[in-house]
């Protein structure tokens, strides 16, 4: 072999040394990047989340506030004048109240089958227009039937809401980040009912030669809903397969770690097998009974406070502001979970320890 052949062989060799150290740093940068002990993963992780708190969970968490002021502004509204303005006696606002439960109840079931067919970015803002609308139109009404059909309406078109936002920050977030997010998605809802207060407050002191105060309330709380809802169609997003802010990388990235935890991803369909399995686990169950207890609660404080501390001798302006303490001091309690948990060392000491204290501020 003369000394060129040697050399061009000693070129080849080298270039294939080359390419495997390339080769081996791309593998192991790869292998970084979805391994979950490196430190090269939770920063990966961590900046895709942000991404996803800033567009969808800050959004979510808005809307979700509309979502509670807006069912529980009747109670502000029959402080300032509903009851009598409609001719309501005994329980008939009683009634009206319990019947958005009712209208909750009956679409419930089927809302999240309906959001993996149409898509969380076309359906969630469309309710929101649709109990913007409802709201609004309590504000014309003129009889306690009309009440009574608003009321059912307004359930039937929340139903799906709050399960939607839930779902779909299941498609978006791992396991190990979702439920913080969770948490902080739900202090939404004390947080609503803590700025209602002031806020209807504010909004019944408006007079006006023909529209009453409590009609302004509704009125104005439905249309802010409604522009809040329509910026929905633009910021909201399916699932990451389909999600326009993210990069490919980052698309990349979740979906295969999704589904190496077993995560149902939002571009596959929600089979019979799947609900079925869901439907025959205990937990969920014993979930379910706890958290209708809890809400049964949360649900008349939002609803009942601005009339029982009118009751009390105060005025109907100082009943509506002073309604949204329990909500801070809820909106508090949710923020400090985690570090009930951890002092507890349990969920289900920690749940208790939560449901005594409401048990006896109720």
């Amino acid at each position: 072999m003369d000394k060129a052949t040697v050399g061009l062989e000693a070129s080849k060799l080298e270039c294939i040394e080359v390419d495997k150290l390339h080769l081996s740093a791309d593998t192991n940068e790869i292998i970084s990047n979805y391994d979950e002990e490196t430190p090269a993963f939770e920063k990966r992780m961590s900046r895709y989340c942000r991404k996803v708190d800033i567009r969808i969970l800050i959004y979510a968490i808005v809307l979700c506030m509309f979502n509670q002021s807006d069912r529980s502004a009747i109670g502000v509204a029959k402080v300032v004048g509903l009851e009598s303005d409609l001719g309501m006696t005994k329980n008939d606002f009683n009634i009206a109240a319990s019947l958005f439960t009712v209208g909750y109840l009956s679409l419930e079931v089927f809302s999240n089958f309906v959001l993996k067919r149409v898509g969380a970015s076309k359906l969630l803002p469309t309710l929101g227009i649709l109990w913007g609308c409802v709201c609004a139109l309590q504000g014309v009404i003129r009889t306690k039937a009309e009440l009574y059909v608003m009321r059912v309406l307004l359930g039937m078109t929340e139903c799906g809401f709050t399960a939607g936002i839930l779902l779909t920050m299941s498609f978006f977030y791992p396991k190990s980040r979702l439920t913080g997010r969770v948490a902080f998605f739900y202090v939404s809802a004390p947080l609503a009912n803590a700025l209602s207060g002031p806020l209807a407050s504010g909004l019944s002191q408006i007079h006006h030669a023909t529209i009453k105060r409590w009609q302004w309330v509704f009125i104005l709380e439905g249309v802010l809903t409604v522009v809040v809802a329509l910026f929905g169609y633009y910021i909201l997003q399916d699932h990451p397969e389909k999600c326009t802010f993210l990069n490919d990388d980052d698309k990349d990235f979740i979906v295969t770690h999704k589904k190496g935890e077993g995560s149902l991803g939002g571009s596959q369909q929600l089979t019979f097998a799947d609900t079925k399995r869901a439907l025959l686990d205990w937990q969920l169950w014993v979930m379910t009974l706890a958290t209708f207890s809890a809400w049964i609660s949360c649900g008349s404080i939002s609803v009942f406070a601005p009339e029982l501390i009118n009751e009390l001798g105060f005025t109907s302006t100082q009943s509506q502001a002073m309604s949204a303490l329990p909500s801070i001091f809820g909106a508090i309690a949710m923020l400090l979970a985690g570090h009930t948990v951890r002092l507890c060392g349990s969920h289900w000491l920690a749940g208790v320890l939560a449901l005594s204290i409401a048990l006896l501020g109720t």
